[in-house]
């Protein structure tokens, strides 16, 4: 049995099964000298095994002693020449030495002698992705996998949905999972739909989320999507619909219903719902939304400490001081709030980084973990030190972070740290499209259009940014941007 499929051969003798057995595990830890060593001891044996051969060819070329894999491969081919795993072993060869089409024409023989076999055609498809040809190795990965009939677990799947997820291609994914025949189409949904909406896609996510609205995860996602996409008043309307109260209580309706501005529509359902904590917050933040931040205040200071809504009462009592520029009582607000999530000190940093104490607000992230380092770069962004920002944007895992917007910048500044502006541009142009109140996102747009010579381009996003950009620090920056530039601003 050889990786699940029975191969008829010669019997292998326990001294050939012992010195192979060698080679392996001495390839395994990249001693490929030893290991063509051992796969020779092998070859001692009476028998020719072509399994045999074919590894011996490879740890060959692995050891530098390419001739000896020539003639080994050649002595295979005659042994057996319809051996998918010696055309296998061809192709790997020829890969190595940068004779891709060479190798891909190997494995594409491999594919024909053994049409079961996933590893030739995930040698195909990490050719092409290497190649840069992505979309043509899903293709092939996505053909293969059609073609099983018995959709048994493979490593082709496997690579086809680690593949999708990394190139954020929400597509590709839900089709590999469909031809899982355990998932279901509320699980394929919801995995399409979570990483179309962690790649700046939400509208898509939103379409694909909208016919399995079963579980309250579900909604969540597919309301998230809605209100990214600007699709307010869809998301409002099933909040107050019958079919809205799958995704919780009232208060919980309420809630959200305020957090998307849709203050009308909440008002009815806050009327007949009774006192609590947690009320008090929602209430409080209703006259937060229409300007009313002195009830706010009074309402939110309320919520009594240990209830499960005390920490955003808290942050949104900050955000009525803000609101009347009182920086300090903001802070302070804050301060006395007994938990140390990283909200709340994401708040308090933007507050002294307000009142110019950058180093009160670094010292309250941990750049070892990842999060804290998000933090980092947007302390580091509001505070006029965009280089730094940058850097701690490129140290990001791009698809590790659950927010869109980190996963766009992280992965953008990971492309710009190595000169690939275009690619940093392909990432960041859409995602100021969906989210354009991204001011910051927008200026370092029109820095890395400036910086891969799209001067008219960077010219025209400049000066439209510059209406609408009100920080002083970020509007201070992008003028020295365009006056160096040459580009007159008013």
């Amino acid at each position: 049995m050889v990786d699940g499929h029975v191969e008829h051969g010669p019997f292998v003798s326990p001294y050939a099964y012992e010195w192979f057995i060698e080679g392996e595990v001495s390839a395994a830890k990249g001693r490929h000298d030893e290991a063509a060593m051992a796969f020779e001891s092998a070859t001692a044996a009476p028998a020719t095994d072509v399994v045999l051969l074919a590894r011996l060819a490879e740890e060959y070329e692995l050891s530098g002693a390419s001739r000896r894999a020539d003639r080994t491969l050649t002595i295979a081919r005659r042994s057996n020449p319809r051996s998918a795993r010696v055309a296998l072993a061809e192709g790997r060869i020829h890969r190595r030495r940068g004779e891709t089409q060479e190798a891909l024409a190997a494995f594409v023989r491999a594919t024909e002698l053994a049409p079961g076999w996933d590893t030739p055609v995930l040698a195909i498809a990490e050719a092409l992705a290497a190649r840069g040809h992505r979309r043509r190795a899903n293709a092939v990965l996505l053909s293969h996998l059609e073609s099983d009939l018995h959709k048994k677990p493979s490593d082709a799947r496997r690579a086809l949905i680690l593949a999708a997820r990394r190139a954020g291609d929400p597509e590709t994914l839900q089709r590999a999972l469909a031809l899982d025949p355990t998932s279901t189409p509320a699980d394929r949904a919801q995995a399409a739909g979570e990483l179309a909406l962690a790649s700046g896609r939400p509208a898509l996510a939103a379409r694909m989320l909208e016919g399995t609205l079963e579980s309250r995860e579900t909604i969540r996602l597919w309301l998230e999507a809605l209100v990214a996409s600007g699709d307010r008043g869809r998301a409002a309307a099933f909040l107050t619909s019958a079919r809205g109260k799958r995704f919780g209580s009232s208060l919980e309706r309420a809630e959200r219903l305020v957090a998307i501005g849709a203050i009308d529509r909440a008002m009815p359902i806050l009327r007949a719902t009774g006192p609590s904590p947690r009320a008090s917050y929602v209430k409080g933040r209703v006259d937060l939304a229409e300007g009313n931040a002195v009830r706010a205040a009074e309402i939110l200071a309320g919520v009594p400490i240990g209830a499960a809504s005390f920490e955003r009462s808290r942050l949104a009592l900050a955000e009525c001081a803000r609101a009347r520029d009182r920086i300090g009582a903001a802070a302070e607000a804050l301060s006395r709030t007994p938990h140390g999530s990283l909200p709340v000190r994401r708040t308090l940093a933007e507050l002294y980084a307000a009142q110019g104490d950058l180093r009160a607000a670094l010292r309250l992230f941990d750049p070892k973990e990842a999060a804290e380092r998000a933090a980092l770069a947007e302390v580091f962004e509001r505070a006029g030190q965009f280089d730094q920002a940058s850097a701690y944007y490129a140290s990001l895992e791009a698809f590790a972070q659950g927010d869109p917007r980190l996963r766009v910048r992280a992965s953008a500044e990971q492309l710009a740290s190595r000169g690939r502006y275009r690619a940093a541009i392909a990432v960041l142009e859409p995602w100021t499209r969906t989210a354009p109140d991204d001011l910051h996102a927008r200026v370092r747009l029109v820095e890395l259009l400036f910086a891969d010579a799209q001067h008219d381009a960077a010219s025209s996003k400049g000066r439209a940014a510059l209406s609408v950009v009100d920080d002083p620090v970020l509007r201070a920056r992008l003028r020295r941007m365009l006056a160096a530039q040459g580009v007159a601003s008013k």
